[in-house]
Order: C-alpha cells, then structure tokens, then sequence
C-alpha cells in the first residue's frame, strides 16, 4: 500500500511540478495560477495538487510508528507540524477568503505577510517535512519533499501574475518582503531586543559619594 501511494504521489507531483515549471519558463503558457474556474488548467491543477496533499497524508498515517518508538527528532518534527499548519491556517485567515489561491481582492501585505510574501507556501513547506521527520519514514520524506517542491514552484509561478494584478504595489511589496522567510528584518527585530541590554551592561555604575 505505501509502495502504491508513493508511486501515485510520485507521478501527481512530477506532473504537477513540470506544469508549473512549464509556467514560470514560458509566459504564453498560463497554468497557474488559473484563467478560470472551469478551465481545464483549474481541473488538472486541483486534481493534482489535492491529489498530492492526500497521498502524502495518507502516507503519514499509514506509516506511523508507535509511540514507544518516539524519539526526540520524531518529537521535534510533530512539534514543527503542528506550529507550522497553525501559521498556515492563520496565513489563511489573514488573506481572506476571496484571496486565498489567486483570488484577486487586494493586495495584503500587513500582519504575516510583512514577513513573507507567501506565509501559507511558507509554512506549509516546513509543515510536511516536520510530518515526515515525525512518522520517520523515508517514503513520507520523498512525497513532502515532492509537494515542496511544488509550493514552491507555485510561488515562483504567481509572481508574474502579481505583477499584472497590482503594479507598482506589488513591485514595491516585493522589493520590501522576502518570498519566503524574511530573516533580515528578524534579525534586525533582534538586534534592537538585544542592543539596549548591551548598552546597559556596558555603561559604567556611577561611583557613590
């Protein structure tokens, strides 16, 4: 059974992956995001992409291992799961309904998306892979590493269309904010927690009388 999933997640995500790829190499061909709901670029897309988050969760269950087996990198990776399909959900909520998977109702770029231009990619990809670290499967590895791979070539893929749809806004958007983790400004969020206890270590304690 998992051989055969694992197979079936194998040829939805190929499929899906060189059709993306397809997308963002050449700009004549658009399938995705979607021209329309009733396209037939909408139809494989969903069936594919749903498809492959449906093998690679059933991979998941299938190949759980009992919890006396638990190990810390196992605890660690349901961990990481778990935080990461919160932020996803969060992700979700703060795009908005009409928005989510290239509806177009405004361009959002407060809250999550001040850190990432694409937070539910972002934290899904990590998500899948805390899955896989937590099952310790090395099939559940290979069909997360697949649907990552796609989550990312769907960022990729959007970004074109993006541009179309909002501008100059999103141009400016993108020049401000990283396409997935923007360690520079929690670096520099850092720096500021940090700077002012430095400073207070280093000054000198005035002398009493």
């Amino acid at each position: 059974m998992p051989e055969t999933l694992l197979v079936l997640g194998g040829i939805l995500g190929l499929t899906l992956s060189g059709l993306l790829a397809s997308t963002i190499a050449f700009e004549t061909f658009k399938f995705w995001p979607t021209p329309g709901n009733r396209t037939w670029q909408s139809f494989l897309f969903w069936g594919l992409f749903r498809g492959l988050n449906v093998a690679t969760l059933a991979l998941a269950v299938i190949c759980w291992q009992p919890w006396q087996e638990f190990s810390a990198l196992r605890g660690t990776g349901a961990g990481l799961a778990l935080v990461c399909f919160g932020l996803y959900a969060w992700a979700l909520h703060a795009l908005g309904r009409a928005n989510v998977y290239c509806g177009r109702d405004g361009l959002v770029t407060g809250g999550i998306y001040a850190w990432t231009r694409n937070p539910q990619y972002a934290t899904a990809i990590p998500a899948y892979l805390g899955l896989a670290l937590a099952t310790a499967s090395a099939t559940v590895l290979a069909a997360a590493s697949l649907l990552a791979l796609c989550f990312v070539l769907m960022a990729f893929a959007e970004e074109r269309w993006l541009e179309a749809a909002y501008g100059a806004d999103y141009l400016r958007y993108r020049r401000e904010v990283a396409r997935f983790y923007n360690w520079r400004h929690a670096l520099a969020l850092l720096k500021q927690a940090v700077m002012p206890e430095r400073q207070a270590a280093e000054e000198p304690v005035s002398e009493r009388p």
